[in-house]
């Protein structure tokens, strides 16, 4: 990989701008005590075709249609607490 001279001006294309984003939600589920992972666009009404019960394999999904989450845009973060199992 080349790398970039510094004198020469940046264009500001990088991969996160060839991405489209996306948000990664946690759903509370029906049954039991845990939540599930889906994704959908900010931009565009596309969304995953389906559930996760982890959140790795949601990511890997919107990456693989060609969504990418934006995580350090938000200033809010929430946590979710887990609680043991009844």
């Amino acid at each position: 990989m080349t790398q970039r001279n510094s004198d020469e001006p940046f264009i500001g294309i990088t991969i996160e701008a060839l991405l489209r984003p996306c948000e990664i939600c946690p759903i509370r589920t029906q049954w039991g005590h845990g939540y599930v992972w889906e994704w959908s666009a900010v931009a565009e009404d596309a969304r995953s075709s389906r559930s996760f019960d982890l959140f790795f394999d949601c990511l890997e999904d919107a990456r693989k249609h060609g969504y990418e989450p934006h995580f350090l845009d938000r200033e809010e973060v929430s946590v979710v607490p887990v609680s043991a199992a009844a």
